[in-house]
């Protein structure tokens, strides 16, 4: 055989081994194909568990999103009716201090108006002492002067402890009175002078002009007394009205 022949033999036989061998080796590279399929199957599973998982976070997503506006609404709605039982309450508690204000003020009103009662009552009295002025000057029974006066006295006396009571600033018209009951004796002893039912003209004349100023100045006192107590007593009746609930 030539070595022509011989070498294109060795050609040939190197041809046919790599085309054997390219035959083997994809016969051999086929195995794998199923194992890629399994593997393409189970990753198209978890790809579609992925986009389910997705699309569920989106919709729990999208839940709580109204769930947090609905809260968010809640808790506005919540702050204006706190804002509003605050403002409520601030007015309430204005108008229970306001209450409870009135309310003290007119306890103290109503309060003062009883300490006036038992001066009233002892003033009422005072037409008793003049029913018996009169009486023992009918009966010309005035022999102890000093004693009236001490009773008349004493009369005003209680009248203006009872005042200090009730307002103490009416005592100096007490005393006034107290100051002016000597003229109340000089009344009384003028009364006891007065001319007899046989007197002349000129007798009562002279008697009448003999009227003691002194009394008057005790009436005027007196009066302006009751007028005082009255002022003061019309005008806590006018503050009770003013702050009665």
């Amino acid at each position: 055989m030539s070595a022509k022949v011989t070498a294109a033999l060795v050609v040939f036989a190197v041809i046919v081994g790599g085309i054997v061998g390219y035959v083997l080796g994809l016969n051999d590279g086929s195995r794998p194909v199923p194992m890629l399929t399994e593997e393409n199957r189970r990753l198209s599973d978890e790809l579609a568990s992925l986009t389910k998982s997705i699309a569920d976070l989106k919709s729990e997503r999208d839940e709580i999103s109204r769930r947090y506006e609905a809260l968010r609404n809640g808790v506005s709605e919540l702050e204006r009716s706190v804002n509003s039982l605050t403002q409520e309450n601030s007015e309430l508690r204005n108008s229970l201090s306001d209450l409870k204000t009135k309310v003290e003020k007119a306890r103290s009103v109503i309060q003062k108006l009883e300490k006036a009662v038992p001066v009233y009552n002892q003033i009422s009295g005072r037409d008793n002492i003049l029913s018996i002025l009169f009486r023992d000057l009918q009966l010309q029974q005035f022999q102890n002067l000093t004693l009236f006066k001490r009773q008349l006295v004493s009369y005003w006396e209680g009248i203006k402890s009872s005042v200090a009571e009730y307002d103490p600033a009416l005592t100096p018209s007490v005393d006034r009175v107290i100051n002016s009951i000597d003229g109340v004796i000089d009344y009384i002893n003028w009364l006891l002078q007065a001319p007899g039912q046989n007197a002349s003209p000129e007798e009562v004349l002279r008697w009448l002009q003999r009227y003691p100023q002194s009394f008057d100045a005790y009436q005027n006192n007196v009066l302006r007394f009751l007028d005082e107590f009255m002022v003061s007593v019309s005008s806590q009746i006018v503050a009770l009205r003013d702050v009665s609930p």
